[in-house]
């Protein structure tokens, strides 16, 4: 099974005819979370598919005011959300020092998540298969449980590739580099990518947008629909400029 990249053209049929920003802050507002205050953008550090050619492998920080139109004009490989929580988002922006967020006295705190991309699994398959997906899902059930042992809001989300794991309870937010390293602890064996639970990597892929790489829709999920979801076949993941799944694989 191989992904195919999407190209410009249906970046902005996607961004512009499917892509609806009110789902996206309609998220975050059902999960009880307040919206991003920033996003950042890959402008094609993968694909070297990009409108500009001066901005390949460049990330986009930006304030997500007009994020729709934002999106139209720059056509971004892939989109992601920052899961910090900053005091004023401008001084963030200002800065640019990410990686010390958690010392910044204008950091309030970040949205506990997991990140199982399914080539994190040893497997035969020369990059991503069927049994790989399976299995991201099946473990971000397995993380999801553990996590219910001492959080409450638990989300689930299809990333392309594999699977996002949401912790929105309050307190989860306070959680310091340390203790998120604890928790990461408790989930080694399920194939989580350490350093975005342990917090250093502030960004998540953005419900609702286009993974680039793949030509699938970042897809929210309940807790009930991970185990039996197929990526392959859910309407929900395809893009409208493509009249079936088999058009992106071979």
């Amino acid at each position: 099974m191989k992904f195919i990249p999407t190209t410009l053209a249906q970046r902005k049929k996607y961004y512009q005819f499917q892509f609806d920003q009110k789902k996206v802050f309609d998220w975050f507002k059902k999960n009880k979370i307040s919206p991003p205050q920033l996003c950042a953008l890959d402008m094609g550090s993968e694909t070297k598919i990009v409108l500009d050619k001066t901005k390949i492998g460049k990330l986009i920080n930006f304030i997500p005011r007009h994020l729709q139109q934002k999106l139209i004009e720059t056509l971004p490989e892939d989109v992601y959300y920052d899961r910090n929580r900053y005091t004023d988002p401008k001084v963030a922006l200002k800065k640019l020092a990410f990686k010390e967020s958690f010392s910044d006295l204008n950091f309030l705190g970040q949205e506990l998540a997991f990140d199982i991309d399914a080539n994190n699994f040893d497997c035969s398959c020369i990059d991503v298969c069927e049994k790989c997906i399976a299995k991201a899902q099946r473990n971000s059930l397995k993380v999801g449980k553990k996590l219910e042992e001492q959080f409450s809001r638990i989300g689930y989300g299809y990333s392309g590739r594999g699977m996002h794991v949401h912790v929105f309870d309050k307190r989860a937010f306070s959680l310091s580099i340390k203790e998120r390293q604890d928790i990461n602890t408790t989930m080694r064996s399920f194939g989580i990518d350490p350093w975005v639970s342990r917090g250093r990597i502030r960004l998540m892929r953005l419900p609702f947008s286009l993974n680039g790489l793949v030509s699938r829709i970042v897809v929210p999920l309940s807790a009930d629909e991970v185990e039996t979801f197929n990526p392959l076949t859910d309407k929900r993941t395809i893009p409208t400029y493509s009249s079936s799944a088999s058009s992106f694989l071979s």
